[in-house]
């Protein structure tokens, strides 16, 4: 009961004072719930924090509608599950083959073959990145080789985060395609 008061003074602060630390503690109290929930059904942990970094980000967008919403609790596992769900379909469309599972250190390797092999894998790898498209380059290095969420990519570009999603579907896409020949090569 407590709590259900003290979440609605936080929704109640958001909504007519824009209230951006009564926000924060909203996200806070939920964040680890959802997340665990969208886990459960992406089964992609990096996707989940996207899912649920969503949820919140739309709630902050309307937030002027949010005094609207009867049950928020219910409200925001429902918009989770939703966008979990069209998640879960992304990802399952993928191709199989994720370029991060493709192995580019040469130390791995033991015999020349393999590290010519390796060598021109890198070499295929960097040429694939140089010709993304400039807004694609950016966001491909910011997300893998600077570790930024899709979130904090989103905010540094000035972008949606749907706009870094399909980026970086476009990257993985382009850069698959031209090491994908070495690659299978290499399997055989």
């Amino acid at each position: 009961m407590e709590q259900d008061i003290k979440i609605q003074l936080l929704v109640e602060q958001i909504a007519v004072l824009d209230d951006s630390k009564a926000f924060e503690k909203l996200f806070y109290l939920y964040y680890k719930r959802l997340l665990r929930f969208a886990d459960a059904i992406v089964k992609d942990a990096q996707a989940a924090e996207e899912v649920v970094s969503d949820v919140f980000l739309n709630l902050w967008r309307n937030r002027s509608k949010l005094l609207e919403i009867e049950n928020l609790n219910s409200y925001l596992y429902v918009a989770t599950k939703n966008l979990a769900i069209r998640s879960r379909t992304r990802l399952q469309n993928r191709k199989p083959l994720n370029i991060e599972e493709i192995e580019i250190e040469p130390e791995h390797f033991t015999n020349p073959e393999e590290i010519l092999l390796n060598n021109e894998l890198v070499k295929r790898y960097e040429a694939a990145v140089s010709r993304l498209p400039s807004r694609c380059q950016t966001i491909y290095r910011l997300a893998r080789q600077d570790g930024l969420r899709y979130k904090e990519i989103a905010a540094i570009l000035n972008v949606s985060v749907k706009t870094v999603d399909a980026q970086m579907a476009i990257a993985l896409k382009r850069i698959t395609q031209v090491v994908r020949f070495i690659y299978d090569e290499k399997r055989l």
